[in-house]
């Protein structure tokens, strides 16, 4: 540019004025044509972890097992709620969306029944489990079907991970649900935690942790452990939609959630026989007659651990 412009403010008079607004008129134009292909940022990358507990409709165990009377519908709910979000997070501008199936055997949704637009990743076991497939691609993640932490009352169906084994997990000294221990994962990779939906409980669990940037939808309200009231299924399915736009539209007020080292995990067991398997393991110590515990530098390391030592509990 300068070997354009140099030899024109050797000149004086009229000539030099036109020709320096000639010159910077081109440069102007060519500005305006260029800046949409090279200053227009990519289309968000969004990752959605639905578990059942949270979704429509959902109020006992029967609904959420492949052995049980209600679970067929439930999957029809499972595969609603996400499409109502899918949509919602397309208003907003979405670009590719990765849904990961996370209940239980994690082959829940049918697949032909979930938008086709999206990637599903089904089955189990999975490395990162809930999160799995989550990377630092990623812009914004968004949690639909979520529950509440074990001991919680009225939450729906309440636990953390496995009902029949974990009483409570505790990363640094805190108790935490599932919704907090996955979204350490996707705060390893630096994504934010835009939206989460389930029942009232579990909103208000997740404002607790995550604070007011996060967009909450609760589709049913909590009267007891499997008792809920619905909202009307239009109206879930229209806040869904729009919960999630919002949640989208708004992700730059959304920061990654980040539990840093040192961490310290602790398991408390539902009885003592559970916390022996787990305790043959280098580097995990007793920590009282169900309790166990260990430290780990990295986040997604000790999460793995977490989960071997859940699953070493539960065949105690």
């Amino acid at each position: 540019m300068i070997l354009i412009v140099s030899p024109i403010f050797k000149k004086g008079g009229r000539e030099k004025t036109m020709r320096t607004r000639l010159i910077f008129g081109l440069i102007a134009a060519f500005a305006l044509a260029v800046w949409p292909a090279t200053a227009q940022t990519k289309a968000p990358k969004v990752y959605i972890s639905v578990d059942m507990e949270g979704i429509w409709g959902v109020v006992h165990g029967d609904q959420v097992s492949a052995a049980g009377e209600g679970y067929g519908a439930a999957r029809r709910w499972m595969a609603e709620d996400v499409n109502a979000v899918i949509a919602g997070l397309r208003e907003a501008g979405a670009g590719e969306i990765v849904v990961n199936d996370s209940h239980g055997g994690m082959k829940n949704i049918v697949a032909d029944q979930l938008d086709k637009t999206v990637s599903l990743i089904s089955g189990t076991p999975k490395p990162l489990g809930m999160m799995e497939g989550i990377d630092a691609s990623f812009d914004a993640v968004v949690f639909v079907g979520y529950h509440a932490r074990a001991g919680s009352f009225p939450g729906i169906l309440d636990h953390t991970i496995s009902g029949a084994t974990v009483y409570a997990i505790k990363v640094n000294g805190r108790e935490l649900p599932e919704m907090g221990l996955n979204a350490a994962i996707a705060g390893h990779f630096k994504v934010p935690v835009v939206m989460l939906t389930g029942d009232t409980v579990t909103c208000a669990q997740a404002h607790e942790l995550f604070g007011p940037s996060i967009t909450t939808v609760a589709v049913k309200d909590a009267v007891g452990r499997v008792a809920a009231r619905m909202l009307p299924r239009s109206e879930a399915l229209a806040k869904l939609k729009a919960g999630a736009k919002k949640a989208l539209e708004g992700r730059a007020q959304a920061k990654p959630w980040v539990l840093g080292p040192p961490l310290s995990f602790e398991i408390e067991y539902h009885n003592s026989g559970q916390s022996e398997l787990p305790t043959l393991l280098a580097g995990v110590k007793r920590l009282g007659p169900r309790a166990v515990g260990f430290s780990a530098n990295d986040y997604l390391e000790g999460f793995k651990l977490l989960r071997a030592l859940i699953a070493l509990g539960g065949v105690s």
